[in-house]
């Protein structure tokens, strides 16, 4: 994987805003944490981030600038791949990775052109230039919520192929409405009543940490004087 490349599963993490956790970025390279430290290291003195000790990696404004083009074609790519090519939901991530090894200016263009200039992918993720970089804090994830009659929606899905794969099983959709109902304080898994299809879902921590949600507001009616 080139630096590039590393910057954008940093980016993907949360990294504009907040460190990135060097175990998670393991995990989603599929490489060694000292692999992760090796790498964060070298991009720390090109300037490209940002590491701390204990806290993890996060862009500089310099490595931001650098990765956002890379972050604007794959997005776009996906939703290319999506709702023109009709290829599943599950697979467009993987393929738009395979695609998109370095910014093509043109590309984007034409894409951009093509696709009427999309602010959000089908994950829901922002589109970076055609839409403001959004800044999330831990209160947005799923993993974080506790049991209430609130109604959450999901808003997006960090992006993991692992997870989009599992979210094609388990039904589980970008919009759905759901309620948290129980909490294992176990092994921090979530029951989650998805008001979509009215089912009773029970789902593992690595996978509600990787779910953003926003609250949906009470609707109020007017009384009538």
């Amino acid at each position: 994987m080139n630096d590039l490349n590393f910057l954008r599963l940093i980016f993907e993490l949360g990294g504009s805003f907040q460190n990135a956790n060097n175990i998670d970025l393991a995990v989603k390279a599929n490489v060694s944490k000292a692999s992760i430290s090796d790498r964060t290291q070298h991009l720390a003195k090109l300037g490209l981030v940002k590491y701390t000790k204990y806290y993890g990696t996060r862009l500089t404004k310099k490595g931001l600038n650098r990765v956002t083009p890379l972050i604007q074609q794959h997005r776009l790519l996906e939703t290319w791949l999506y709702e023109k090519l009709n290829i599943p939901i599950s697979d467009i991530y993987e393929q738009a990775t395979k695609l998109s090894d370095h910014p093509d200016i043109l590309l984007i263009d034409r894409l951009n052109i093509y696709l009427d200039y999309p602010e959000t992918c089908p994950h829901g993720n922002i589109i970076p230039i055609n839409s403001e970089i959004p800044e999330f804090t831990q209160a947005s994830l799923l993993a974080n919520q506790d049991i209430s009659e609130t109604t959450l929606r999901i808003i997006n899905f960090t992006e993991d192929d692992y997870l989009f794969k599992i979210l094609s099983n388990i039904d589980l959709r970008l919009d759905d409405k759901i309620r948290v109902l129980n909490r294992n304080n176990y092994d921090h898994s979530i029951v989650v009543l998805n008001l979509r299809n009215n089912l009773k879902q029970i789902l593992p921590k690595n996978i509600t940490k990787k779910v953003r949600i926003e609250k949906v507001p009470v609707a109020t009616t007017e009384k009538s004087i």
